[in-house]
Formats: C-alpha cells, structure tokens, sequence
C-alpha cells in the first residue's frame, strides 16, 4: 500500500540506488515492524516506522540535523540497532552514529569520527558479523576522487588507525566514483565505478591485511551510481548495473558468470535482491516526459523475464474512451492515451477531447489509481468539469488532492488523492464500453469556449528515486 510519509528538499532524500534505509525488525516484542530512515532537508535525516499492516506509520522523529546535503546510509544489526554513516554539514568529515534499540524505539548516539580531513561523500555502511563494521566512502583531494574503505571493532566508536586516517585506498580517479561495500563469509567485497569507465570488485580476507587485486566487472562508459550488489544464501555475489544497457553478473566465490541483459534500454536506479537465491532487480524505465516507471524483472534460467509493473497503480491506463453528448456515442483514445503523439486524443466529430456539458472523458484500469499526468496540445478555456468516480451506486463528485483543475494547462500532475491510502474505499470497479474497470471520470459541467485537445494522459508518476527493504 503506498503511503505518503513526508516532503523533502534535500538533492537526494531517498539516497542513491546502492544504499540501505529501509529495515524490518526481526526479533522481539516488536518483531516485523518496519522502519525507514530519509533525509527530509539538506541537514535533517529523520525515521518513522509502522506495524502490520503498515498502513498508520509514526510521524516522523527528527534524528539528527547535522549532515551536508549529500546520500547518507545504513545498517541494521541483529539486535536491532542501526548504525549510519554520513557527511557533516559543517567541515564534510565522514561520521558515525549509532541508533540503539530500546523498547521499540531507537535512541541516537554520539556522534563517532570515521575521517576528519578532506571532501568525503557517498557513504556505504555494512557489518560483518559478529561486531565488526565496514564503511567505503568518496574521498575527494586535490581535485583526485578516491575510493577509501575503514573499520570499526567496536560497533562504530573508533575506526581504523584513527579519525585522521583514510583507512584503505581502493581506487582513484580524476572525475567520479561510488562504491558498496558488502560482506560475505571470510571476505569483504568493495564492488565501484571509477570515472564513468568502469564498475570493479575488490576482496580482503578476514584474516588478511592486504585487499586481492582489482578485477574488472564491466568496462566502457557511463557508468555512476546506478548500480546495485547483494549477496545470495547460496554465498553468491550479484551485481547489477546500467551504462546504457541494464545488466547483471554473478560471483560464485572463485569466477564471474557472463553478462546476462535485463533490458537494452537501460533502467535507472536498479536495486537488486535475492530470493530463494534467485536475483530479483526492480528499477526506473523511462517513459514520456520524464515519467518513470518501476519495473521488476526475474532470472529465470540463464536469462531475465520480461519485466513487469511493479506499481500496478502507477502505469498506463487500460482504457482511456470520449464521450461526446452531441453524438451520444463513445470512442476509444486508449493508444493516443498511452502514446506522445502531439494532438491526437479528441473525438473525431468535435475535433476536441471535451466540449460541451455532458462531454466525459473516461480513465480506466484494472486497479485502482491516485494519480494522472496530463499533457495537452490544446488547452482549455471558459468551461467547467467535475471529476467523479463509481461508488458502487452512482457517479460521486470529489475535490481532487490536487485542487482544481479544469484542462486549462498544457501539463499537469495532477493528484486525485494523497496516496493510495487516501482513496476511497467505495470506489468500485463497473462496466462500461464492455470493460469492467475502476473509473475515473471528467464531466463537463459548463461549456468550454475553447475544447482541450490531448497528447498523453496516464498514470504514470515522475518518481526520482525508490529503496527497497533491507531482507
């Protein structure tokens, strides 16, 4: 269920794809609560959580107001407790804090120093049990960007050599870099792009000092922070990753698999998880006008399945039919709808999407949906539409979230409700050109001096960035 929890200005507030802010509470009392950590302004991260069904979630708790504008990230251990990692606002150190659960709640730490000169960016926090705490970062000297890696035995309080120390230096670079670190029985795996022209993997036993050599994982260009690593129960290290193409490859402990492509078109913001050891990669696919769409996709055998909706109510419409009073008859716009097509939904008799009193345009889909982007060829002028839905009786008025709105824009997003929680729970599917959906509708309740001509209307919303749950 999709809820809207809270506004943020920060540049990143839901982080970059490689991070971790979403976890689950395994144990306990309050065992399978769910919490989530974000940054709501450029110096605020703050955390709000929910129990089953996890439709009411706590207003959310101000945990610190000291970060630079810049991702942060976390773990959770199992007792619990969370640990982030993140850049201070006023001197860029890279610092740590420590969330201690306690009845339910968390309770934050001091703050601990990882590094304390420098421009440090980009954390990446991961614990390899039972108490040991690894951390890789973006260190930025003299115009060089570096990748840097410290520890910490004592749960976050002291690391490496010491805070004016970088700790292990990975890769270097002129322009770019990001990195995840992750563990996996005896070894830690740094896996990070360098310059927009690769995505590599380094590895150090427990019981070693030294990191093995690099080793390639893709090479060519355009690569950044749209990458993601996760670590199977089989012991499988799986990466995945976008230069263009969206790809994926797999390390047994001993040598790579080849590149398996999840799609040619490339994805945003991948974020990969195992289940049953098989990998699981959701990710952002462009649409039109900056639309995204969140898609999911599986391997299956030694290829990917064909991806699919991940937000059935975010997504083009099923059916999208005019109605003209005048002609008293229906026609289907449904691909001018889905398409970009300048000018093309209207009905054919009136040359104009809606017109006079009684006009509706109708927006079905098989689940129910909060949300619209309209984009017009012509806008409307002069006339009046109420917005409706099928409350299992009658068509019901409504004040959309959104205000009013009445096709006078060229573009709009345009919130019929909140979130998804905030829809009505009467709102029932019906039937109508022979297609039993939930529907939306736009009547014209005065007439338009100027009929709206259409170019794209869906459900589909402009999402910047997602983070799945930590498993």
């Amino acid at each position: 269920m999709q809820n809207h929890l809270v506004n943020s200005s920060a540049i990143n507030g839901a982080g970059l794809s490689p991070g971790k802010k979403v976890f689950k509470v395994q144990s306990g009392q309050f065992a399978g609560r769910i919490v989530i950590l974000m940054q709501t302004s450029p110096s605020e991260i703050k955390l709000t959580y929910a129990d089953y069904p996890y439709t009411t979630w706590v207003a959310p708790i101000n945990i610190l107001n000291d970060c630079a504008d810049n991702p942060f990230d976390a773990v959770m251990d199992d007792e619990n407790n969370m640990y982030l990692a993140y850049t201070l606002a006023i001197n860029n150190n890279l610092v740590c804090r420590k969330l201690t659960f306690i009845y339910g709640l968390w309770a934050v730490s001091d703050v601990h120093t990882i590094y304390d000169s420098d421009n440090n960016l980009n954390p990446s926090i991961e614990l390899q049990q039972p108490d040991k705490l690894w951390v890789s970062w973006t260190r930025i000297s003299s115009g060089q960007y570096y990748i840097n890696a410290k520890h910490s035995i004592d749960r976050g309080e002291n690391w490496g050599n010491g805070p004016s120390s970088y700790g292990y230096e990975i890769a270097s670079g002129v322009s770019s870099a990001w990195s995840k670190v992750q563990s996996m029985g005896s070894y830690t795996y740094l896996i990070y792009t360098i310059d927009g022209t690769r995505l590599s993997c380094r590895r150090k036993h427990i019981f070693l000092e030294l990191w093995e050599d690099e080793e390639d994982i893709a090479t060519g260009s355009g690569f950044d922070d749209n990458f993601d690593t996760a670590i199977s129960a089989d012991n499988r290290v799986g990466v995945t990753f976008d230069s263009g193409t969206l790809s994926f490859r797999e390390f047994d402990g001993s040598k790579w698999s080849g590149v398996a492509v999840i799609d040619e078109s490339g994805g945003d913001f991948p974020q990969l998880r195992y289940f049953n050891n098989n990998p699981y990669v959701v990710y952002l696919s462009e649409f039109i006008d900056n639309q995204r769409r969140v898609l999911c996709c599986r391997r299956q055998g030694s290829s990917f399945t064909e991806p699919l909706e991940m937000i059935e109510s975010s997504r083009p419409f099923d059916e999208a039919i005019c109605y003209s009073s005048t002609f008293a008859s229906y026609q289907d716009l449904t691909a001018q709808a889905a398409d970009s097509v300048a000018g093309d939904m209207f009905y054919s008799g009136t040359s104009t999407l809606l017109k006079m009193p009684g006009d509706a345009l109708y927006l079905g889909m098989q689940n129910r949906f909060h949300f619209l982007h309209i984009i017009l060829s012509v806008p409307g002028s002069g006339g009046n539409i109420s917005w409706q839905y099928f409350n299992g009786q009658d068509w019901a008025s409504f004040e959309p979230e959104g205000g009013s709105f009445n096709l006078e824009d060229i573009e709009k997003d345009y919130m019929l409700w909140d979130d998804m929680i905030s829809v009505p729970n009467n709102w029932q599917k019906n039937r109508l050109n022979d297609n039993y959906l939930f529907w939306i509708r736009a009547v014209v309740t005065s007439e338009f001096n100027t009929g709206p001509v259409g170019t794209h209307v869906s459900a589909v919303a402009k999402v910047g960035a997602f983070i799945l749950m930590e498993c």
